[in-house]
């Protein structure tokens, strides 16, 4: 593991037990349910999992950019270098948001301001995040961030419209990095482009990772794309960490039924599949959770042990964490 921050001895992200509920016609989706996570200055953590499984709940808790009405944040702790972000004041978050935490939203054609220039949106951020005395320029630093992205500084004044899917995206990054933050959270940022332009901002988002030392949690719910850019994995399922290690210890050795059925889900190009392998069944209802572990009316190797109570974490062989009680029984028969 990395080196924890001296001053608290505490990740620089570290979120604990963090369960968030919304409320909606008289009925409450239990959208994150006792998520643990941490990160380092500098490492990539890759959250995994399908659609509606609380990825971006997740993010959005840390940012505490939830609806102000229906969602609640039930418990846990957020803490962001030593200091719990959930107990500070609102007027203390705004100097947060975009300046220590910056968001990378998941679709580039709604997150930008049409009616606004490219420009003027990365320098707007830069400008309200100026401190007492700094002589920074907006104006230009928001040029030398659309250069650093690889757009010439000469298209400042343009608009959103007049750029294509991936240039509007490296505009949204541009934006989220322009203050040097200490935590990107990427909600899927790869999701509305090709293939092609998904590999060119991947490379971007990395390299710009490593320049300025940021930690990064990267929101997926494509294996592909955590190969290419993480360090560590947490697989969440139905709102609750189902695996957690490093890349390679997930990817290699891949224990919850539902992680291996992430994997078995992607075709094999060394293989001659007539068919792909998808996990049968659908996600629980988030408004009525079965008993005991959430996977298993899907779960190929469930018992009556897994039906009645939560399961708790336990620790692979590898050294990897996994919320499974059948880890033994499933290492025999995938082994």
């Amino acid at each position: 593991m990395a080196e924890k921050n001296p001053n608290t001895d505490r990740p620089f992200l570290d979120i604990k037990d963090l369960v968030v509920e919304y409320v909606s016609d008289g009925e409450t989706v239990h959208a994150v349910n006792g998520v643990s996570l941490h990160l380092e200055r500098g490492k990539t953590l890759g959250l995994v999992g399908e659609t509606g499984a609380g990825k971006t709940t997740i993010a959005k808790s840390i940012l505490r950019i939830l609806p102000d009405v229906g969602a609640k944040i039930c418990g846990g702790e957020v803490h962001l270098d030593g200091e719990n972000l959930l107990e500070l004041p609102e007027v203390e978050m705004r100097k947060i948001r975009g300046n220590k935490i910056s968001m990378i939203f998941q679709d580039p054609m709604t997150a930008l301001n049409p009616v606004q220039t490219v420009g003027d949106q990365i320098a707007e951020v830069v400008r309200l995040h100026l401190e007492h005395g700094d002589r920074t320029d907006p104006v230009e630093r928001a040029k030398e961030m659309l250069e650093i992205v690889g757009i010439p500084a000469e298209r400042f004044s343009e608009y959103p419209h007049q750029f294509s899917g991936g240039m509007k995206q490296r505009v949204v990054i541009a934006i989220a990095l322009a203050c040097n933050p200490d935590l990107l959270l990427a909600d899927e940022p790869t999701t509305a482009l090709d293939v092609t332009i998904q590999a060119q901002v991947l490379d971007l988002i990395a390299d710009l990772r490593n320049k300025y030392n940021t930690a990064m949690l990267l929101i997926t719910h494509d294996m592909g794309v955590v190969a290419q850019v993480c360090d560590d994995v947490a697989v969440i399922y139905a709102g609750n960490i189902v695996e957690y290690g490093t890349k390679r210890q997930v990817f290699k050795h891949p224990t919850h039924p539902y992680t291996i059925g992430l994997f078995g889900a992607i075709p094999d190009m060394n293989e001659d599949e007539e068919w792909l392998h998808p996990i049968d069944g659908l996600p629980p209802d988030p408004t009525n959770l079965p008993q005991g572990c959430a996977f298993s009316p899907r779960c190929p190797y469930a018992t009556d042990e897994c039906r009645k109570e939560a399961i708790k974490v336990y620790r692979t062989a590898d050294g990897h964490d996994c919320r499974c009680c059948r880890i033994e029984a499933i290492a025999k028969k995938e082994g």
